[in-house]
Parts: structure tokens; sequence; C-alpha cells
């Protein structure tokens, strides 16, 4: 089997097992909505980054790591600024 193969059927495996964790344990649908598409957007960057990796050049793959390592920078420090605070 090739690598990016099995890459695709453990990151498969593991979103589908985070979909049933969240059905069974979030009750309200708000909630459960919310859940789905935090792990529907990350499913898509998972599966992009393994397609970039495998079928880009290097250098793509290392500039698309080093943004998104810069939104969840931004996102943990400006959390407050852009959802709001309390």
């Amino acid at each position: 089997m090739k690598t990016q193969a099995l890459l695709y059927y453990i990151g498969a495996f593991i979103f589908a097992g985070l979909i049933v964790l969240t059905l069974l344990q979030l009750h309200d649908l708000k909630y459960q909505m919310e859940a789905g598409v935090f792990i529907v957007v990350a499913a898509l960057i998972y599966y992009g980054m393994v397609t970039l990796f495998f079928k880009g050049t290097r250098k793509t793959f290392l500039l698309v790591n080093a943004l998104l390592a810069m939104f969840a920078l931004a996102g943990i420090f400006f959390n407050s600024f852009i959802f709001g605070g309390h």
C-alpha cells in the first residue's frame, strides 16, 4: 500500500471517529453543528496537506504549513478580539 493511501485511510478513520463522538456526546444541535463544521474544515485541511505533500513542491508544502502555524498562533493570542471576550 502506498503511503499516501495509508494516510488517507488513517485520516478517514480519525475524522469518522470524531463525527461519531460528536453525535454521541453533544445533544444540542447548535453544538453538534459547530463541532461538525470544525471537523469538516480540519479534514479538508488534512487531506489538502497530504495531497500537497505528495503532489506539490516541498517549498509550497512548507509555506502552507508556516501559514497554518501563524494562523494558529494568531488564533490563540487574538481569540478574544475575534470572537469576543467576557
